[in-house]
């Protein structure tokens, strides 16, 4: 659809957007504002190499939004780049006017005539770059915006939000501890109090909505051994009795026992048992014991992690860290593939107890500004044999084999917390991008995506003080519009 606008309207847009032109007379051009008409359509945009950057501008992508005269680069700069002035490359039909017009808040606008001075610079540090095409029969305009987007943030690290995101929910005083684990896609928190207990339940972190409701626990019931297998809570008391609720409000006593429990494996719940001085592997319900090899973590483990593996035709279990039997401390991983219990690590961490371990993202930028994500484990936090708190995040690739400090753009913040004994839990939250601000290169451009954050809940300080907040953070690249 073409609007042919009145003469005194265009000649006040003229006069405005073209101050600094030359003094033909346009006042018989029509504006377009649609993608009908193809003798005023930019085909093409790239940028030459700069000789006084680094960056290789050569290499970066152009898209060119028609329907809102838009052209811009998908793939956003790294942070802190300053573009400055570039020589483009643009493709046109034939046309008699095509120009780019530097617009500033404080100085006079500045006119490049690319038809004329292809290789003349552009200054992409102007407050606003436009390229003004005029067809050939000098009847259509077209004026498009031309964006160079930098990122504000760097897409290969991780933010931490300034404050803590949440208070943990259920009690406002008394707190002691909680724990929150995860059943059916729901979020179910556990919070003791001096006096009283609550379950809280929500069905997306990052809503910060919980239902919660007053619980009755086992006399003695130790809050950091609540765990879910198959459809089904569980949770110790000071004695090694193993509890089991359907709703996590009431309690029945299973009649078997545990010292310690590693967490759920389908519908088995896998733990420890210390029988005559030694300790076993078990499960719930019961099926064989084993001994627990040497060097085994029986305490102090990371949350019990599933995933298949490229190693077994079955899921496999797995945590890291701990304190074993004769009480030393691991930096590595074990797993378990439903028969037998094996150390997984040939490259470890420094050795602590309470680590928190999750599935999440890196990123790496390569040359061309395009931006890759990984999924790896995450491992941080834990208590030291000094009783220090160490906070270097720890990444592994290959599921607990390998692992390796992670680049200094992930590593924590002043925002982060440094606990131990704490549980990292990943969830998403849809974020939206404005229909009116977006500029895509797809049919369909997104106006909404999944975020994936980092949420750190529980545990407590170096001094035993129990934390009683939720932190937030998130991988940069995420919280990015995804590129079509």
């Amino acid at each position: 659809m073409r609007f042919r606008l009145p003469i005194i309207i265009l000649v006040a847009a003229l006069s405005v957007g073209m101050a600094s032109c030359n003094s033909d007379d346009d006042s018989d051009i029509e504006i377009i504002q649609d993608t009908s008409v193809g003798n005023v359509a930019v085909t093409s945009f790239s940028l030459q190499k700069s000789v006084s950057s680094d960056i290789n501008y050569d290499s970066l992508f152009f898209s060119i939004d028609l329907g809102k005269a838009v052209i811009f680069n998908a793939d956003s700069l790294p942070v802190g780049t300053v573009p400055g002035n570039l020589i483009v490359d643009v493709t046109l039909p034939t046309v008699k006017k095509a120009e780019f017009v530097m617009q500033y808040a404080d100085k006079e606008n500045k006119v490049v005539d690319y038809l004329e001075n292809a290789t003349d610079s552009i200054d992409f540090g102007a407050d606003k770059v436009l390229l003004r095409v005029v067809s050939y029969d000098e009847k259509v305009m077209r004026e498009y915006t031309v964006k160079i987007n930098v990122h504000k943030s760097k897409p290969d690290s991780l933010s931490w939000d300034k404050a803590a995101f949440a208070a943990v929910p259920g009690l406002s005083s008394g707190y002691t501890g909680q724990k929150t684990v995860v059943m059916g896609g729901k979020y179910y928190t556990l919070t003791l109090g001096a006096s009283s207990s609550v379950l809280s339940v929500a069905d997306n972190l990052g809503d910060k909505e919980w239902s919660s409701a007053p619980v009755s626990l086992p006399a003695g019931a130790l809050v950091e051994s609540f765990s879910v297998a198959g459809n089904k809570f569980y949770i110790l008391d000071g004695a090694d009795n193993l509890y089991e609720s359907a709703d996590g409000l009431t309690w029945t006593s299973t009649g078997s026992d545990m010292c310690y429990i590693y967490g759920g494996f389908g519908s088995e719940l896998l733990g420890v048992r210390k029988n005559g001085g030694k300790h076993y592997h078990v499960t719930y319900p019961e099926t064989v014991e084993t001994e627990v090899p040497q060097g085994c973590p029986v305490s102090g483990t990371s949350a019990l992690m599933i995933y298949d593996s490229k190693w077994s035709e079955s899921e496999m279990a797995a945590f890291t860290g701990g304190r074993d039997a004769a009480g030393g401390l691991s930096g590595v991983t074990w797993g378990y593939d439903g028969t037998r219990w094996a150390k997984l690590s040939l490259e470890g961490m420094p050795a602590r107890e309470g680590i928190a371990v999750c599935n999440y993202f890196t990123a790496e930028v390569n040359n061309f500004f395009e931006v890759s994500t990984k999924e790896v484990l995450y491992a941080f936090g834990g208590r030291l044999s000094n009783g220090s708190i160490d906070n270097t995040l720890y990444i592994s690739v290959d599921r607990g084999v390998h692992w390796s400090k992670a680049a200094d753009s992930f590593q924590f913040s002043k925002y982060a917390p440094a606990l131990y004994g704490a549980q990292a839990l990943v969830c998403a939250t849809t974020k939206y991008v404005s229909t009116d601000d977006a500029v895509s290169r797809a049919v369909k451009p997104i106006v909404s995506w999944e975020c994936p954050y980092l949420y750190v809940a529980g545990g407590s300080s170096a001094s035993g003080n129990p934390n009683d907040k939720i932190y937030r953070a998130v991988l940069n690249q995420l919280s990015f519009v995804p590129v079509q």
